[in-house]
């Protein structure tokens, strides 16, 4: 059934001797999730962007988030914590966060093969990301995934008056199962 995806796990992944348990999101993840996305958000993209999008990516904002997500939403877990998470709508996968302890430890590798795999599964044949400009440790990683660079885009994000734009770099590659 369609159901049964949400309820086992998609994969276990050894690291150092434990295993780290891949699988769908449920509600009662989405605090959890949301408290991850910030930390990370905030570490890792807040340095590209304007403080008006700072300020704006509230945990509330967090929250909102990942409560509009959660159907497409894997997380990675370790001893019961969230430890990653990856989400995406449609084509876009919108985020891949991993609290930093884990890092270099193959959560990130395993936790996109997942996505990836469960977006083909839903019918989709390529996707996208969106990377922003100057994360060069992430676009690294998505290059080493298979993942390929097709554009720069601009993005829209809250700025000191108004809307300003920010750069990304499009990344796309073809799904198969």
């Amino acid at each position: 059934a369609a159901d049964d995806g949400f309820r086992c796990a998609l994969s276990v992944l050894r690291l150092t001797g434990e295993s780290a348990m891949i699988r769908r999101a449920h509600a009662s993840d989405i605090s959890r999730v949301a408290a991850l996305y910030h930390a990370v958000w905030h570490e890792t993209q807040a340095p590209f962007m304007p403080h008006a999008e700072i300020i704006r990516r509230s945990m509330e904002f967090f929250i909102e988030r990942m409560t509009a997500l959660l159907h497409s939403t894997l997380v990675a877990e370790l001893n019961e914590e969230v430890v990653a998470f990856t989400a995406w709508r449609g084509q876009l996968l919108g985020q891949l966060f991993v609290a930093m302890p884990h890092r270099g430890t193959r959560v990130a590798s395993s936790l996109l093969t997942a996505a990836e795999i469960e977006m083909a599964k839903g019918g989709i044949a390529e996707a996208e990301l969106h990377c922003v400009v100057g994360n060069e440790r992430a676009r690294r990683f998505y290059e080493r995934m298979g993942w390929h660079h097709k554009a720069e885009i601009m993005e829209q994000v809250a700025g000191e008056h108004g809307q300003t734009d920010v750069p990304f770099w499009c990344m796309t590659k073809v799904l198969t199962i």
